[in-house]
């Protein structure tokens, strides 16, 4: 039983959790599967400028214009390494031995990198043949401009072979020498979960710890960081590497999804408590948009009457408006007519003082003694009443007499004595419009005051009902705020609610239980198993750095998460921190004691390739090199391996390398 506070699992149950999350119950015997080049083979055409060295009995090639360019060299490159060292040297850079390497590493993971953009355009054909375990596996491609197209077969002892696999491009190829090489070399795949989703490496992360280059030196196992645990732990592991692998992963998965489940259930939560407080102040404020307003109720047949009363009162106040104007006129046409007769009035007054005063004559000049009677003197006769002859005053009741007894005769015989069918007199037309013009005026000022009342009380009919009408539109507003606030309300209470259960789900925490003790169990597991080894392979990497040329390194320690302490000069450093020349010492140095120890404690799943390429890059010198190459034959007839030195010190490969385990180009010599 498997027991974590209050949690308890059967053996069953605890299984069948490892099983859903690709956890391996059973150790993983170790057994290497030995990997070895039998043949490598490459065939092309070089396009060099005639003056190259190795162009001058060959034929040139002319350009569109005749003119001659580049000349075409055939080349074809055929050798049988053998077990143990083989070395591949030139007395010059650029002289075709690293080109050997990385045809070598193209057919072996279908990735071709490190090449030379010319080389790998000169490649017009490739065939490798590697023995792996017991099997004879043949890599055969052409290759146009880097892009290869071929097939894998496995060949039988006496020629007969059989097709594994074709491809027709880069990852064709990559996927199907993977397929092949994984199974037979009884490889697990090494999950590991990064950037929150499981990664599964393959056959190119293990095929890249099987070369050390001088531009590619972190991390100190491998060649990708990610995994550098990884492939420690499968090269020199115990035989539960692969379960600490996998259950890390599932681990770390199973976390990363905890993680992500509680930052969403966080995330809900904040959403949603943002929400609650947004619908508590929509009802806040839908609740103070209610109590402010009125809560009188219309009468409703009142608001009608109210509108027929107004309708009612506006025919009024336009029938008195009418008839106000039309009396207006009247009374406008009366002042007319009074004016007129006025005038006619005052015409017949100026004809009776002229019958008065001189029988209607105007004299000019005094008949006595001709003096001339002046504009003024006449004027004042109106004015001042006196004679414009003798300047005396005139006697105007003896002219107002006249004037009445003349009236009197007009009315009875008309003014010219003629009967009663004549015009009426001035004075009787001027008194009939005066007392017409009274009576105008009373109406029209009765008009006036009628008006004003129906004004008046339209205009408080017309309050009246536009209170009405205000007290339905806010009853119908209040209607409409009490429905969005009982809503508000419901949406408030719905998100009150919890939306996420308060405590965690059982079978998460059975798994996540599970998971962490499996991970603790088998990574001690590992660890007891690993830490004495460790030491040894410490141990051996500080001899053979220091033989190296790596002299002021002491103290050297592998630990099991990959990271490599170290003393340098009396002080503690890490391998990050070494020089580049120091790093290609320690690294050679570890792939070296990995595999030795590996392979003799039969933990280690290396498959005892390695290929080391331009070591001399980073200074070290040939007595530096000639002691690695002497440590490389010692490890690889103790554990039984295949290491590919490429570098341009041919001399010591010259003098420890026998002649078939080498190709070294002297002096100007070209490799291929």
């Amino acid at each position: 039983m498997a027991k974590k506070d209050d949690l308890q699992l059967s053996a069953d149950e605890i299984e069948a959790i490892l099983r859903d999350h690709k956890v391996p119950t059973s150790a993983t015997r170790a057994v290497p599967v030995p990997l070895r080049v039998k043949r490598i083979h490459f065939w092309g055409t070089k396009e060099l400028s005639q003056t190259h060295q190795t162009a001058q009995t060959a034929e040139p090639r002319t350009d569109s214009e005749g003119r001659n360019s580049l000349v075409q060299v055939p080349f074809d490159f055929d050798w049988s390494p053998q077990p143990g060292v083989n070395g591949i040297g030139s007395g010059k850079n650029l002289r075709g031995k690293s080109t050997v390497l990385n045809v070598l590493m193209w057919a072996l993971t279908g990735r071709a990198s490190n090449f030379q953009s010319d080389v790998e355009h000169w490649i017009k054909g490739v065939e490798v043949d590697w023995q792996v375990g017991s099997e004879s596996i043949r890599v055969q491609f052409q290759t146009r401009d880097g892009h290869p197209t071929g097939a894998i077969w496995n060949v039988h002892p006496g020629g007969h072979s059989h097709e594994l696999g074709t491809f027709d491009g880069p990852e064709q190829f990559e996927g199907v020498i993977g397929a092949v090489m994984m199974t037979r070399m009884r490889l697990e795949q090494i999950p590991v979960w990064a950037n929150d989703r499981e990664i599964r490496h393959t056959w190119p992360a293990y095929s890249s710890a099987l070369a050390v280059r001088a531009n590619a030196l972190d991390p100190v196992v491998g060649n990708v960081t990610a995994i550098g645990v990884r492939m420690l732990q499968m090269f020199v592991g115990t035989d539960w590497a692969p379960a600490v692998a996998a259950s890390a992963t599932a681990l770390r998965g199973f976390l990363s999804r905890q993680e992500a489940v509680q930052q969403e259930a966080s995330t809900v939560g904040n959403a949603v408590r943002g929400a609650h407080a947004s619908a508590q102040k929509q009802v806040d404020d839908l609740a103070a948009k209610l109590a402010a307003l009125p809560e009188e109720t219309p009468d409703v047949p009142q608001m009608l009457g109210s509108a027929a009363r107004v309708s009612e009162l506006a025919r009024e106040v336009y029938s008195l408006e009418q008839r106000l104007l039309s009396e207006t006129e009247a009374l406008d046409t009366i002042n007319a007519q009074l004016r007129a007769a006025k005038a006619r009035q005052h015409t017949l007054l100026e004809d009776a003082r002229l019958s008065k005063f001189f029988h209607r004559m105007k004299p000019t000049v005094c008949p006595r003694c001709a003096s001339p009677v002046t504009e003024e003197q006449q004027a004042a006769e109106e004015t001042d009443h006196e004679c414009s002859l003798c300047m005396k005053d005139l006697n105007l009741q003896v002219y107002d007499v006249e004037v009445q007894r003349s009236e009197s005769q007009t009315e009875a015989n008309g003014p010219d004595g003629s009967d009663e069918d004549e015009e009426p007199s001035p004075v009787d037309s001027i008194d009939a419009l005066e007392s017409a013009l009274a009576a105008a005026k009373q109406s029209v000022q009765s008009l006036r005051s009628q008006l004003d009342e129906k004004v008046a009380e339209r205009d408080q009919a017309t309050t009246e009902d536009c209170h009405g009408a205000e007290l339905l539109a806010a009853a119908e507003e209040r209607r409409a705020v009490e429905l969005e606030l009982a809503r508000a309300r419901g949406a408030r209470d719905a998100l009150a609610q919890p939306t996420v259960s308060a405590h965690e789900d059982p079978p998460d925490l059975e798994a996540g239980a599970v998971l962490k003790t499996a991970n603790d169990v088998v990574l001690a597991w590992v660890k007891d198993a690993q830490t004495p080894l460790l030491r040894r392979i410490s141990a051996d990497i500080e001899t053979l750095a220091v033989s190296f040329g790596a002299d002021s390194l002491r103290d050297v320690r592998l630990r099991g998460n990959g990271q490599l302490d170290v003393t340098k000069g009396g002080q503690p450093a890490t391998y990050s921190k070494l020089t580049a020349g120091e790093k290609l010492r320690v690294k050679i140095a570890t792939a070296i004691a990995i595999i030795k120890h590996g392979y003799v404690s039969g933990v280690g799943r290396h498959p005892g390739l390695l290929v080391l390429d331009s070591p001399a890059a980073e200074e070290v010198p040939e007595s530096d090199l000639a002691t690695m190459v002497e440590a490389l034959q010692a490890v690889a007839s103790e554990a039984d391996m295949q290491i590919f030195v490429a570098t341009r010190s041919a001399g010591p490969l010259v003098d420890l390398l026998p002649e078939e385990n080498r190709r070294v180009a002297v002096d100007d010599a070209y490799v291929w």
